[in-house]
């Protein structure tokens, strides 16, 4: 295992990992990482999520079939590798399309998971149906797993399309309708290497005491 970076050269060197090899990741790195995620604030300590570790082949299978079709569906990205001739094999779209190839391949899929908690701002008369995860208490808790997965060496890159089919994957993995899935990451040793990221720096992106740029 690696020495573990430091903070500051942590975050900015966390991105997203989507070749991953398919060697197995002792468990006890998954529960370290893990346990790194629940150390995360929440209001009151609630600490609204939980996880289903999906190892089994033949779930991740199921998950990876759906996660394709879901690409194709969204954004026209041809689910079969046989019929999408030839493609772009670099950059962020051929880091895109090794994942949909070679998601069932990953050692680890975590579904992150919170629980629903209607937002202040909608009235109780409002509330209507299921209300969503309590996304700000649960993505600290994310990216606590992010940063734990690269400290340990490991790759992970979080998605959301398992929106497009949540209702199928919640029956699927047996999940009840009091929590919502907030992200699915894959988690393995990565095939290529890390490297620092390219952010605009927080000069350009911030204003002091007053929006003063007349963008929107």
């Amino acid at each position: 295992m690696p020495d573990e970076p430091g903070f500051f050269d942590l975050v900015g060197n966390v991105r997203a990992m989507r070749r991953l090899k398919p060697d197995p990741v002792p468990e006890a790195l998954i529960w370290k990482v893990l346990n790194a995620g629940v150390q995360a604030p929440s209001g009151q300590n609630t600490q609204p999520w939980k996880f289903v570790l999906v190892r089994d082949t033949e779930h991740k299978c199921w998950f990876a079939e759906r996660y394709a079709a879901a690409f194709e569906s969204r954004f026209g990205l041809i689910a079969d590798p046989e019929q999408r001739g030839p493609h772009k094999t670099t950059g962020q779209l051929g880091a895109l399309y090794h994942q949909i190839d070679h998601l069932h391949e990953a050692p680890v899929i975590l579904l992150v998971c919170g629980k629903r908690d209607w937002p202040f701002k909608v009235a109780p008369e409002d509330r209507v149906g299921l209300a969503p995860p309590n996304y700000g208490a649960v993505y600290p808790c994310v990216q606590n797993i992010l940063l734990a997965c690269r400290a340990l060496g490991l790759g992970a890159a979080l998605t959301t399309m398992h929106q497009v089919f949540e209702a199928e994957l919640h029956e699927h993995f047996q999940i009840p309708d009091t929590y919502g899935v907030v992200v699915a990451i894959p988690i393995g040793y990565p095939s290529g290497k890390f490297g620092p990221v390219t952010r605009i720096p927080a000069e350009q992106q911030t204003y002091l005491d007053v929006w003063t740029s007349g963008e929107e």
